[in-house]
């Protein structure tokens, strides 16, 4: 009796020990409250049909040069820059928010913009554009955030302005 009684003991602790175990290597990392991810990469793309792209995974930056063939360059982003973006991003709790523009009205031509991050091990994304009314206001403050962070950096600078437009 007393050897039932111990095996069934040592059956619900193992049970019991490899559910924490599971449970707790099923859940992604969580980041400390402020704190900032142990990994984060991101891809931006934006403008007209999403041409211009910062990459981080690969460190580069492309810009669209219109009528000519896009313009690819190394761009390295600080730890700073990276960790601001991170938090404008928590901040704006952007990927709480619809990716629905407001309003009826077309503009042309219209930006469509696309952001995919990694924290740790987890990806997330998200897709917008103006082309059927205005996108939400935590959209157009993250777009505009970071492309003045891409306009800052001096690999930005050095690029030639594209020949032509977009009507």
């Amino acid at each position: 009796m007393k050897k039932i009684i111990l095996i069934s003991i040592v059956v619900i602790v193992l049970a019991a020990t490899g559910f924490v175990i599971f449970k707790q290597s099923s859940t992604p990392p969580q980041n400390p409250p402020g704190g900032e991810p142990n990994s984060f990469n991101l891809v931006f793309k934006y403008g007209v049909g999403a041409k211009n792209e910062l990459n981080t995974f690969n460190q580069t930056y492309t810009k669209d040069m219109v009528m000519d063939p896009s313009v690819t360059v190394k761009m390295v982003l600080s730890n700073n820059e990276l960790n601001n973006i991170y938090q404008k991003i928590n901040d704006l709790k952007l990927f709480n928010e619809s990716t629905e523009p407001e309003g009826n009205m077309m503009v042309t031509p219209c930006s469509s913009y696309y952001l995919k991050v990694q924290i740790n091990s987890e990806q997330k994304e998200l897709s917008w554009d103006n082309c059927r009314g205005r996108i939400s206001d935590k959209f157009q403050q993250f777009s505009s955030y970071i492309i003045q962070i891409i306009e800052s950096k001096d690999e930005y600078k050095k690029l030639p302005a594209p020949k032509g437009g977009y009507l």
